[in-house]
């Protein structure tokens, strides 16, 4: 048992405890944030129960920040900056925020990318390079799951089959989530570059989306196939 604990903010929707399903299996310690202590301690049953185990336990999302070096933000766009500013003061120095959010808006049936976070200060073009300019310097961001669907993360009986696109201006602490991911059964990890490429990340889920819509698609995912030289 791997004995790392790591912390959802939220970790009370769909997408959230998916990958807490997942990294569960995988042997980690999950703590399952809520505004509500009593909401966060229910969800968390449900999941150890879900599992038959004891991975889980609930707090408020200011203890759980306090006791995790690795937090995974899942916090719908609209609400995020309010998050961060209510949860900064109490993340630990060197805390690495992997970011889970895609600011999407929907327009004739069809999914968009909106154009970056606004903030009082200024206009970002991605939601994790805003987070990164929103904590302290110690704090490192990494972007990750956003091309990766709640349903396909919670439909344990099913392998995931899919490549999760890492990017990150802190090459260590991209390496250490490389690390933690990889021991998810079938997600390959692959590294996607600096921050500024979650702009591609995020589009990408809006183009995911359109392409299960049109062309009546399940399910439908990311992966990067490598063609061997001789085949080429």
């Amino acid at each position: 048992m791997t004995e790392r604990k790591i912390g959802m903010i939220p970790g009370t929707g769909k997408q959230s405890q998916g990958i807490a399903l997942r990294l569960a299996q995988a042997g980690y310690k999950v703590m399952i944030g809520s505004r509500s202590t009593e909401k966060a301690t229910k969800i968390a049953e449900e999941l150890n129960a879900r599992l038959s185990t004891d991975q889980f336990v609930g707090d408020n999302n200011n203890e759980v920040v306090k006791q995790c070096d690795i937090i995974f933000l899942v916090v719908p766009p609209e609400y995020l900056i309010n998050t961060l500013d209510g949860l900064v003061n109490d993340m630990k120095p060197n805390t690495i925020l992997v970011d889970v959010i895609v600011p999407l808006s929907f327009e004739t049936g069809l999914a968009y990318c909106d154009d970056g976070i606004c903030t009082d200060e200024a206009t970002y073009p991605s939601v994790s390079e805003c987070i990164q300019a929103k904590v302290p310097e110690s704090i490192s961001v990494v972007g990750a799951f956003k091309t990766v669907s709640a349903a396909k993360l919670n439909r344990l009986e099913h392998p995931l089959d899919v490549d999760v696109f890492l990017t990150s201006n802190d090459v260590d602490a991209k390496s250490k989530l490389i690390n933690i991911l990889s021991k998810i059964k079938s997600l390959r990890v692959l590294n996607a570059g600096p921050l500024m490429f979650s702009r591609t990340t995020e589009q990408m889920t809006a183009l995911v989306i359109n392409l299960n819509k049109l062309n009546k698609l399940k399910h439908a995912s990311f992966r990067v196939i490598s063609v061997p030289k001789s085949e080429k």
